[in-house]
């Protein structure tokens, strides 16, 4: 196996880790969705007591819409980078053999009639390095849109808490609520991190 080949597949393999992280997060946003949706239900029997949590649950809900949009983003854009990568690398090994041909072969009239063929490999491959660093970046983008987020999240989790103390009898089931946004925010928060260290070995083996 060449170096070149070695990177490429080094390279697929982290497109595809980045997927699999964010996989389990579609799961934690729509736990969160559904617990949010009992919030309101839970605050609504609590009527006034309640009153201070309903927007609470508004917010709730539309974030883990957004965690889970942003996990068809990302995978919808690492499976496009995926297949990038394999045309690229076509395109690569396409021209290394052409070259090869071109640098061993000693009938002029042969290689030049390979030679449209191969500025047309040429380009393909200008073209599909201009496409990878587009949807690379895209990629991160969506990364940080989805820590974004997380830190909106938090930030809710955290007036969620001081919300429910008024809630009084109905305290416990809407600290639940609190909690599980709590615990939902970290283990995405984990699952970004280590999709931004794949991100990261991605661009370790891109030559640009």
């Amino acid at each position: 196996m060449s170096a070149q080949t070695k990177h490429e597949e080094d390279k697929l393999v982290a497109l595809a880790s980045i997927a699999a992280e964010l996989y389990s997060v579609m799961s934690i946003a729509w736990g969160v969705s559904l617990a949010a949706k009992n919030a309101k239900v839970i605050s609504a029997q609590a009527g006034e007591n309640g009153l201070g949590f309903q927007p609470i649950t508004v917010f709730i809900d539309e974030i883990s819409q957004l965690a889970m949009q942003g996990v068809n983003d990302i995978n919808n854009e690492a499976l496009r980078l995926t297949k990038i990568a394999v045309s690229q690398q076509r395109s690569v090994d396409a021209y290394l053999r052409f070259n090869s041909v071109r640098t061993h072969h000693t009938d002029k009239r042969y290689i030049k009639s390979m030679t449209p063929a191969m500025e047309r490999v040429e380009e393909n491959m200008k073209h599909m390095t201009k496409e990878f660093k587009k949807s690379l970046n895209n990629l991160t983008m969506y990364l940080e849109i989805m820590d974004e987020h997380m830190l909106s999240a938090r930030a809710v989790a955290s007036v969620s808490r001081i919300v429910t103390s008024n809630a009084k009898e109905y305290k416990d089931k809407l600290k639940v609520v609190a909690d599980s946004l709590e615990e939902a925010t970290v283990l995405i928060k984990e699952k970004i991190s280590d999709s931004y260290i794949h991100l990261n070995s991605v661009k370790a083996q891109s030559d640009f």
